[in-house]
Parts: structure tokens; C-alpha cells; sequence
């Protein structure tokens, strides 16, 4: 049942929005830390922007459930207060940070773990659908998530020697 007749569009925008807010937090720590780390700098400012990138992705797709919404049917339930401790998380992991109580291998064990949330997982779950303008940008979020693990992984571990 599309979104329209089944009355779940509503909950599906506010799951995107929640979801548009964990990248918002998460590009901001990001971002702190290219601001105290300046040798890491590259790095850091250019997975925010990526993370700033996915906020306009994220945006786009709720557009195109609005515009389209019978193309769209409701998927796997969403967990909206998990996704506000996500959140809150970041945003106090970026307050530590800018009041100097992380070291930066605290920052790159957070931003894996940020990374290997499961709202990152879960783009391609909210909603069934078979439109490939919305099918694209959810992509492309998974495909630079999983580039960012890897980095982040790479540089953890580089870290850590």
C-alpha cells in the first residue's frame, strides 16, 4: 500500500528528517576536528562534506516521496529515539572535542563508530520503492559510507602505530 493511501507519509518525512540530522551532527564533528587537527585537516573537512553533501541527498529524497508518494510504500519499522540518542550523541561528542577533552584517537574511534551506526544502514529500509531518482541518491549515501569506514579505518589505524 503507497504512502498516500496507507497515511504513512508523514512518519516517513519525519524519519528522513531525523535521518537528515544525524548527518547534519555528524558533519559537525567532523568538521571540529579538521578545525583542531590541522595536519589531518584534508581529511577531516572532506568527509564533512560529504556528510553536508548527504543533507542535500536526504532532502532531494523527501522531495521526490512527496512529489511521487504513490510510488512508495512504508519499509522496516524506524527507531525515531534511537536515531535522537544517534544525534545527541554527536553533539556531545563534538562539545568534548571542542573543549578539549578528546584525544584524536578518541575522535577516529568515534567517527567509526558514527560511521557503523545503523542509521547509516537503514536509508535503503525506510521506504520500498522501485523509483530510481530516489534508488540513486540512496546509493550514493551507502557507497560514500562505506568509503568513509575505510578511510577512517585506514587512518585509525595509522594512528594507532
Amino acid at each position: 500500500m503507497d504512502l498516500l493511501v496507507s497515511g504513512d507519509l508523514k512518519g516517513i518525512l519525519d524519519v528522513l528528517s531525523h535521518m537528515e540530522q544525524s548527518e547534519l551532527a555528524v558533519a559537525e564533528f567532523y568538521h571540529a576536528c579538521g578545525e583542531i587537527w590541522s595536519q589531518h585537516r584534508e581529511f577531516w573537512f572532506g568527509i564533512g562534506t560529504e556528510e553536508h553533501k548527504h543533507v542535500l541527498y536526504i532532502q532531494n529524497m523527501k522531495a521526490i516521496i512527496q512529489n511521487k508518494p504513490q510510488h512508495f510504500e512504508k519499509g522496516r519499522p524506524f527507531n525515531i529515539m534511537a536515531a535522537q540518542t544517534t544525534i545527541k550523541g554527536a553533539q556531545n561528542n563534538t562539545a568534548k572535542l571542542r573543549s578539549g577533552q578528546l584525544q584524536m584517537i578518541n575522535a577516529f574511534a568515534i567517527a567509526r563508530d558514527m560511521e557503523q551506526s545503523f542509521m547509516e544502514a537503514r536509508y535503503n529500509e525506510a521506504v520500498k520503492t522501485e523509483d530510481i531518482e530516489y534508488s540513486t541518491l540512496v546509493k550514493e549515501i551507502i557507497q560514500d559510507t562505506i568509503a568513509h569506514k575505510l578511510e577512517i579505518e585506514r587512518m585509525f589505524a595509522a594512528i594507532k602505530k
